[in-house]
């Protein structure tokens, strides 16, 4: 799977200053988790070796013509709630290397629409300006490139950054934000 979260601020200044709930100083975490993600390239049997040597000869600002929606199984959360919502993976090139980049596509082009509806929402920003990337992912640096270009191209003109963060395993993240919360 793959999760969008957005740290976000208030944009309006509350005056109340008995209000305890201000101890995060306005920030919070608004977010969703997709079913798509790179699961869906072990199980269209790309091997470690596989996606590095064929991801560096992707061109990261070329578009692939296919339009991907890489779901491993029938079923999505978000960006779109859609229980019966079906797997894209066809046409399927014979070329192993253009059939990644369209599956590498359109697990970003997730991304970028989880962003654009968190920003519809009310996110603030609505626009993100850093996107940390961990997981087997971050790793890829075309993937990285490839992301930030379509994440500036699709309205995020705010200079977007994809950056892969210090520490990449997924859970990282979750494990920080549950220490926070038992601090005094």
């Amino acid at each position: 799977s793959s999760a969008v979260v957005v740290v976000a601020g208030d944009e309006e200044e509350d005056d109340d200053e008995d209000d305890d709930d201000d101890e995060d100083d306005g920030l919070w975490l608004v977010g969703g988790a997709s079913n798509v993600g790179c699961a869906v390239l072990r199980q269209e049997g790309f091997t470690n070796e596989e996606l590095a040597e064929l991801s560096a000869e992707i061109d990261p600002n070329s578009d692939s013509p296919l339009s991907y929606y890489p779901l491993t199984k029938k079923g999505e959360r978000f960006p779109i709630a859609d229980s019966a919502k079906q797997p894209v993976l066809t046409p399927k090139p014979d070329d192993r290397k253009e059939y990644l980049h369209a599956i590498l596509q359109g697990i970003g082009d997730v991304e970028r629409d989880g962003f654009r509806i968190l920003g519809e929402l009310g996110a603030s920003p609505a626009d993100p300006t850093i996107v940390w990337s961990c997981g087997g992912g971050s790793k890829n640096d075309m993937w990285i490139s490839m992301r930030e270009r379509r994440l500036r191209e699709e309205g995020h003109q705010g200079g977007v950054e994809v950056r892969r963060a210090k520490n990449t395993e997924a859970s990282y993240g979750a494990a920080l934000l549950a220490a926070a919360s038992f601090e005094d």
